[in-house]
């Protein structure tokens, strides 16, 4: 008997729930759009970052298969992500250094999570000598190799894009991959661009010339690239981990403001900086004790 009222109880999905879909799907899309937040990670604490990979990779037949959990999902993402994107947008209003200092706090703050997450073995065997040289140098050469990359770009020119619709496009494209990849916050790289704020506001404007080529990027990032990424963490987690490590650090390091109006406001920086810092920390501590929603 119990095996036959199963499926109608599969198939009413309690307000309560909903609700709480809807907060998570939120917080993924504002984890997307906030430095040092990965909506990835998101997704992987509230236990829906497989079926999340699979909505990217058949987005038809999952939705078919589980629109009860994708729909207030969207519907929370995009929410999510309008409403932080204003948030951020009136961040940005003024001239001061102090938003990029915070975000350079929470970016840091969630880097010894993030490196703890990569030095655990996935099988529960202890890692061998040659996987921890592996996971180190996975590390360096992401660190190295992005460092060098965006110094170049600097020294060409000093970075301020317009969002036309060919950077909002390439900005999807380095946004999809916070979404896909656990641990990346792709925020840091379009600060480094001089385009975050810009986009941002077009969002948050509801600029759909803006927008449009936005979800494009994410949406081809997402189709091309989940079941690949999926597909890697699952196969080589610790490398991959420890690539994200350092290409955290290495597009942080270049987004650190170097110019302040006086000493009063390179120390307020530098506390807001370390405000951060301890926020994203415990935020990493309570998602780690955090039991993914089955």
């Amino acid at each position: 008997m119990s095996h036959q009222t199963q499926p109608a109880k599969q198939r009413k999905l309690p307000p309560v729930l909903f609700f709480l879909r809807v907060i998570q799907g939120g917080l993924i899309g504002g984890g997307a759009i906030l430095p040092g937040v990965s909506g990835g990670v998101l997704a992987v604490v509230f236990g829906i970052y497989r079926p999340m990979m699979a909505f990217f990779a058949r987005p038809f037949r999952t939705l078919k298969a589980q629109y009860r959990l994708f729909i207030p999902i969207i519907i929370g993402v995009g929410l999510g992500f309008w409403g932080f994107a204003k948030l951020v947008d009136w961040m940005f209003s003024g001239d001061s250094p102090l938003p990029i200092s915070l975000f350079v706090g929470l970016i840091l703050g969630t880097v010894p999570m993030l490196y703890r997450s990569a030095q655990k073995p996935r099988d529960g065997i202890s890692l061998t000598d040659k996987e921890k040289r592996h996971n180190r140098t996975a590390l360096a050469l992401s660190f190295v190799g992005l460092l060098i990359f965006l110094i170049l770009i600097a020294s060409l020119t000093r970075l301020s894009l317009a969002p036309t619709v060919f950077w909002s496009l390439v900005s999807g494209i380095i946004w999809g991959f916070s979404l896909v990849v656990p641990g990346l916050s792709s925020s840091s790289i379009l600060l480094f661009m001089g385009i975050y704020d810009k986009i941002m506001s077009g969002v948050g404007d509801l600029n759909f010339p803006v927008i449009l080529p936005l979800l494009l990027g994410i949406a081809l990032v997402a189709g091309f690239f989940a079941r690949l990424v999926d597909r890697l963490f699952e196969r080589h987690y610790g490398i991959a981990s420890n690539a994200v490590v350092g290409l955290v650090l290495a597009s942080t390091l270049m987004i650190i403001p170097r110019t302040y109006s006086g000493l009063g406001e390179g120390l307020l920086c530098l506390m807001v900086a370390a405000a951060g810092f301890v926020a994203a920390h415990f935020l990493g501590v309570w998602g780690e004790k955090v039991k993914p929603a089955e």
